[in-house]
């Protein structure tokens, strides 16, 4: 039993498990709200940093200061749309269109909270993750002891 569980976990939660098409964490390097751009300031609650899409059926936002925002999602490959659910707020919706110009680039336009949205996101690198191009260690030397 304890094998099948932990299969049915790879296979759910682990390296097993189907990846959205646009998965990935994506950088937002350009952002405007009904037209006007927004500028990447620490203080701005309303813009996005970062955009994260690692379940077929979860997006997460990554606000400026950090905080994040998680939304139920469905990404339509056929229609290249985007749908965002809040769980406690089943009325709540917010929709998107993609486009993707390049392998590392998605441009995002759509809605939410009743506001025009257009974004202009860049995939991040995966292999600038230390834990990715140095590898784990049990025992870390200078410089990397922390």
């Amino acid at each position: 039993m304890n094998i099948y569980f932990r299969v049915e976990a790879w296979h759910t939660y682990g390296g097993g498990r189907p990846k959205p098409s646009l998965y990935g964490i994506w950088n937002v390097e350009q952002m405007s709200i009904d037209g006007v751009t927004r500028s990447p300031l620490l203080t701005d609650y309303d813009r996005w940093r970062r955009v994260t899409f690692v379940f077929t059926t979860f997006t997460s936002f990554q606000r400026m200061d950090d905080s994040f925002a998680g939304f139920a999602s469905t990404i339509n490959d056929k229609d290249k749309t985007l749908s965002l659910t809040k769980a406690a707020d089943k009325n709540w919706k917010a929709g998107f269109t993609f486009d993707r110009p390049a392998q590392d680039q998605l441009v995002l336009d759509g809605s939410m909270d009743g506001h025009k949205i257009h974004m202009q996101l860049k995939l991040f690198d995966r292999n600038k993750f230390m834990l990715v191009n140095r590898g784990f260690h049990w025992i870390n030397e200078y410089p990397f002891q922390r």
